[in-house]
C-alpha cells in the first residue's frame, strides 16, 4: 500500500465535526497542520500510517483529518526498525573472503570492503584507524557509498597501501541517525 496517497488535512466546516482523540494515549498528542497528511505525519515521527490508525480510533477515513485535529502520536520502540550492521566483510576482487589469522584479516593490494545493514542506509563511511593510536582523530577514510535505497548493502573497493596496519570499522547514516560498526584488525604484509 502506497501512503502517500493520503489527502491533505481539511479546514473543518463545522468544528463540532472534527474527531477528538479518544482514552490515554501511549505517545504524544499532536495537532495537524496545514499541508499535513497521515503518511506526512507518520514519516515525521518515524512510524507507520497504520500504528497512527491503530491508537486512533476516531479517525475512520484515513484520508480525512482536519487542521487543528488533535492525533495520538504512538512512540517509535520498533526495534527492528533499528539501524545497526550485521557484518563486515573483506573480499577479494572476485568475491572471496579474505583469510584471518590470529583474528586479522590479511589484506591483499585490492579489496572489497562490504557492510551490511538492517535496513538500507544512504551514506556509509568505510574507516581505517592506525593501529597504536588510541582515538578516532587519526582515523582515515578509505571509501564512501552512497547505495541502493532497496539494499542493506554498501561497498568500497579500497587500495591498500603496503605496511597497512589498523581497525577497519564503518560508519552508516539514514539521514541524521548514523551508526558506527565493531572495528575489524587487519593488516598487509607484502
Amino acid at each position: 500500500m502506497d501512503d502517500s496517497k493520503y489527502e491533505r488535512a481539511m479546514i473543518p466546516s463545522v468544528r463540532e465535526h472534527v474527531p477528538c482523540p479518544t482514552g490515554n494515549c501511549q505517545g504524544q498528542l499532536y495537532t495537524v497542520q496545514g499541508g499535513d497528511t497521515l503518511f506526512i505525519i507518520a514519516r515525521r515521527f518515524g512510524i507507520t500510517v497504520q500504528q497512527i490508525l491503530d491508537v486512533n480510533p476516531q479517525i475512520t477515513n484515513p484520508n480525512l483529518i482536519y487542521i487543528d485535529q488533535v492525533i495520538c502520536v504512538p512512540t517509535a520502540t520498533q526495534p527492528d526498525t533499528q539501524l545497526r550492521v550485521l557484518s563486515l566483510q573483506f573480499l577479494t576482487e572476485t568475491g572471496q573472503q579474505l583469510p584471518v589469522m590470529d583474528g586479522v584479516v590479511q589484506l591483499t593490494s585490492q579489496v572489497i570492503v562490504r557492510a551490511t545493514f538492517t535496513r538500507p542506509v544512504s551514506h556509509a563511511f568505510f574507516f581505517l584507524e592506525p593501529t597504536g593510536t588510541e582515538t578516532c582523530e587519526l582515523a582515515r577514510l578509505i571509501g564512501v557509498d552512497c547505495p541502493s535505497a532497496v539494499t542493506g548493502v554498501a561497498e568500497t573497493i579500497w587500495q591498500v597501501p603496503q605496511g597497512t596496519l589498523g581497525r577497519v570499522y564503518v560508519v552508516a547514516c539514514i539521514n541524521s541517525i548514523c551508526t558506527k560498526s565493531d572495528e575489524v584488525l587487519v593488516i598487509r604484509n607484502d
